[in-house]
């Protein structure tokens, strides 16, 4: 008796071992199924959409797929798939499709609550279609509602509105009527907030563009340090790369000049909604025409215009700050379109086509970064230019 009392304790130990390798052993088995589980599922969505087709994210197309057949219209599992869009851009709580190849509008505009539905637990209350894509000088988006929900969940920030269009009213190259335009253009369905490293944008997506993919560039601009400088963005639109720069940058102040009037407003408001309207000053017009007080006076000048913003070269020369000599001195942010292997050269060949030969002997390239693919063969670069005099320092 004395005996079996005193293996007890081994007995709990070896129990305890035991159980411990049991749990182990199905930990294991857990992994292994679940990952096996998903491998499963990899396959049979790669397998409906094709192999030479691009990988859709798995839970959209297959909630896409739920929601048609419980619509009760279109049966086939193979035929859903096929119309699920493979572009689309979220922002906000509004989405932007464009249609598949060979997918009629009428054939997909009855799903297009589906799809909306297939972005949960992100809640999105309206799809637009693309029907022409971004075109024009003032880069303008054509877009359809193909469904809006009766009650939508994206309400504006009324005291912002109110600060905003005060500021609006009192702003030299705006109207006490921009102001009100700004007031109905808040009130639009595809009015929306898209939320990015922390900078909220604000527009419709009817009237202004947002690409998505210059994310990078965007997020290359939010650290920038730019202590102190006077900047002009001549392109400024919403504020794609003047909000994160007043954010991060540490600006004195940031010039930023835009011809679209509806871009102009939204860039107010959003100055207002980011607590930078006291780094921003907006100049709603043509570049070559307002902000003629700034030049001479800029530390650093933004480009962000595609296809060609070449012409605007000279213009973005002037803004720059002038040395005791009279050189321009200070960063330019220069967007074009190139091949890959050609950046330099095209960028080269712009400078020395429209700038003289004092100023092109100036510059030179101190980086330069791929955005985006833009078309075939042809990719969205922005190249960061740095003008100084050999003669003196900066």
């Amino acid at each position: 008796m004395g005996i079996v009392r005193a293996q007890r304790p081994l007995l709990w130990l070896l129990g305890a071992v035991f159980l411990l390798w049991v749990l182990r052993r199905q930990r294991r088995c857990s992994r292994f199924f679940a990952s096996l589980k998903t491998s499963i599922l990899k396959k049979l969505t790669c397998k409906r959409l094709g192999r030479k087709q691009p990988r859709v994210a798995v839970r959209k197309v297959d909630l896409f797929v739920e929601k048609v057949l419980a619509q009760g219209g279109l049966q086939d599992v193979d035929k859903i798939v096929g119309i699920f869009p493979r572009h689309f851009e979220l922002v906000g709580h509004v989405v932007v499709v464009k249609l598949n190849r060979g997918i009629a509008r009428d054939v997909f505009a009855p799903y297009a609550r589906a799809l909306a539905e297939s972005f949960f637990p992100r809640v999105v209350d309206v799809v637009l279609l693309d029907t022409m894509g971004i075109v024009g000088e003032l880069r303008e988006p054509h877009l359809e509602v193909l469904w809006s929900s009766a009650t939508s969940h994206f309400s504006v920030n009324d005291s912002l509105l109110k600060v905003t269009k005060e500021r609006v009213r009192k702003a030299s190259t705006f109207t006490s009527e921009d102001a009100e335009l700004l007031g109905s253009c808040a009130e639009a369905v595809t009015f929306t907030t898209h939320v990015e490293n922390g900078v909220r944008y604000s527009f419709d997506a009817c009237k202004v563009m947002f690409c998505s993919g210059n994310v990078t560039e965007r997020m290359h601009f939010a650290s920038i340090i730019a202590k102190d400088e006077v900047v002009v963005d001549m392109f400024a639109g919403i504020g794609y790369f003047t909000l994160p720069l007043a954010i991060n940058g540490g600006v004195k102040i940031v010039h930023a000049l835009e011809k679209n009037k509806y871009s102009a407003l939204y860039l107010a408001f959003n100055a207002v909604q980011n607590k930078v309207s006291d780094l921003i000053v907006i100049h709603c017009g043509d570049n070559r025409d307002v902000g003629s007080e700034l030049c001479g006076r800029c530390d650093r000048v933004i480009m962000g215009y595609i296809p060609s913003c070449e012409s605007f070269l000279p213009r973005a020369i002037s803004f720059l700050r002038r040395s005791t000599r009279g050189e321009p001195m200070g960063v330019v942010h220069y967007h074009l379109l190139s091949e890959k292997d050609q950046v330099i050269n095209t960028v080269t060949h712009h400078v020395r086509s429209t700038l003289d030969e004092a100023t092109t002997s100036l510059m030179r390239i101190v980086n330069f970064r791929m955005v985006k693919s833009y078309a075939p063969k042809r990719f969205h670069f922005v190249v960061d230019m740095h003008f100084s005099s050999l003669q003196e320092p900066e």
